[in-house]
């Protein structure tokens, strides 16, 4: 018994010391996004700067282009996800509901995706989007990023096949096609798992870095989490920790602020979603 106990304890304290190691790094951001310059770096730190200031923001927009890379970062990330739940709703709903030869072998050809490593993909895909003139353009960061369904697919199917197959029958004799089955019928019962999908598409496209990193050269074509990078090679003690810092915290700011709201939906999509 006291075993347990004391194996609880020691459980609990490894706990805690791993959320500290993970929460450092964001209250270090926080502090220096709104620290003075002189106040990065002290032998002494405290959670919070004595002389709090807006100084860093003003200047990483000063430096650089952070609304442009914001409004890019926008745009790439919702197009992605519109594009992927756009690709993935009817062909799951086809995967799940509609009778045709090679279903099956389709369906685990697309799941197959999943296995492969995405590094492997970079090459062929840059050659392929250089070759039609999408270089340096997020169209050709967009339209790469929306093939990579896979699980959106198969998610999305597991949530359709979990509806009662009486209510696609009872369309089909009042004469309803598969898009309206679709759209009236199947859709308004999975919204949730729509709504989760979504929102692990955009942060999944906000975070983006590897690719856009390859495909973008302008400085005004750069996204957010392409654009850190510069500051990290100005300024003093090698880079602008201020105003990289304010720029990172701009940057986390969505996606956990859109975390937060939809974190009991997400849980609940998962839950209910009919993967076993």
């Amino acid at each position: 018994m006291r075993f347990r106990h004391g194996s609880q304890i020691v459980l609990h304290i490894a706990f805690i010391v791993a959320c500290l190691a993970t929460l450092f790094p964001l209250v270090w951001m926080l502090r220096t996004a709104f620290a003075p310059p002189h106040d990065v770096f002290r032998a002494t730190m405290s959670l919070w700067p004595e002389n709090a200031t807006l100084a860093n923001f003003t200047a990483a927009f000063r430096l650089h282009p952070v609304g442009t890379w914001f409004v890019n970062s926008v745009v790439v990330a919702g197009a992605i996800t519109f594009g992927k739940l756009a690709v993935s709703v009817p062909a799951a709903f086809a995967f799940a509901v509609m009778s045709f030869r090679g279903r099956d072998a389709v369906f685990a050809l697309v799941v197959g995706t999943m296995t492969v490593p995405y590094v492997i993909t970079l090459l062929p895909t840059y050659v392929a989007v250089a070759s039609i003139g999408l270089y340096d353009t997020l169209t050709g960061v967009v339209v790469p990023a929306i093939g990579h369904c896979g699980f959106v697919v198969f998610f999305l199917r597991q949530a359709f096949k979990a509806l009662p197959r009486e209510l696609f029958e009872a369309a089909r004799i009042d004469g309803a096609g598969p898009w309206r089955q679709m759209l009236t019928i199947a859709l308004p019962n999975i919204w949730g798992a729509v709504a989760a999908m979504a929102v692990l598409s955009f942060l999944g496209a906000w975070n983006l870095y590897l690719w856009p990193h390859l495909i973008l050269d302008s400085t005004e074509h750069k996204t957010l989490s392409i654009g850190l990078k510069l500051f990290a090679t100005t300024g003093e003690q090698g880079g602008d920790w201020g105003p990289l810092m304010a720029t990172a915290l701009l940057a986390a700011l969505p996606v956990v602020l859109l975390y937060l709201m939809a974190q009991r939906q997400l849980v609940s999509a998962f839950a209910t979603s009919g993967i076993r």
